[in-house]
């Protein structure tokens, strides 16, 4: 009888870590959001499942975003801020176009998830994306500082919500121009205009989570 008992309780246990296996092994993509700004900032957060977030971030705080299943393949995900303290889904939409973008693709060719920062439509905060898996992959980074002296015609300063500098020529061009090159020569690592990919688009092994590291200059 002990024995059965033992058998039972064996099996029950094995059962037990099997689902936790499943259950821990379910594709999901953790995305973060760090401010290292002294200020406060909103994080905000698209996919292409149709959810949308945004998160206050106060100074030298590390947020949960959003979470992505990983499981869909070519599940896309996209990261950005704006100065401000009011939660707001239609200030997020608004400042989109006023702000660098953190750009993901997950579980994409041979399960691996792509990334990268996009300056074609603006710049307003530096980026760092950071992948958080169980090998090192690279950590793409974007900080231009003075906004001010930097945005010079053609591009323009976006001002509110964003306060960062349009990138006038990259939404509309297919090969660099000067305005776009500004934006190029500033931070190496980003895309700054829309066929602008080659060497800029990195790579990790999908699993991976992800810290989106706001700074600022």
């Amino acid at each position: 009888m002990k024995n059965a008992v033992r058998i039972a309780a064996l099996a029950l246990l094995i059962s037990c870590f099997v689902i936790a296996v499943i259950l821990c092994s379910a594709g999901t993509t953790v995305f973060n959001g760090a401010n290292q700004c002294p200020y406060n900032i909103i994080v905000c957060y698209t996919d292409s499942a149709g959810v949308s977030a945004s998160v206050s971030a106060a100074p030298g705080v590390s947020v949960s975003v959003q979470s992505l299943d990983s499981d869909v393949s070519l599940a896309s995900a996209v990261i950005w801020g704006y100065p401000g303290s009011n939660v707001s889904l239609s200030d997020c939409i608004s400042a989109k176009l006023q702000a660098d973008l953190a750009e993901f693709t997950i579980n994409g060719f041979n399960n691996t998830d792509f990334y990268d920062i996009s300056n074609v439509n603006a710049y307003n905060f530096g980026i760092t994306i950071n992948p958080l898996g169980i090998y090192p992959c690279p950590t793409p980074s974007c900080s231009i500082p003075n906004i001010t002296n930097f945005c010079q015609a053609p591009n323009t300063l976006t001002g509110p919500l964003g306060d960062g500098c349009y990138n006038t020529d990259g939404p509309n061009v297919t090969s660099p121009t000067p305005g776009t090159t500004a934006f190029a020569y500033a931070c190496p690592d980003a895309v700054s205009y829309t066929t602008d990919a080659t060497g800029k688009v990195f790579a990790c092994s999908t699993g991976s989570n992800y810290e989106v590291v706001f700074s600022c200059s």
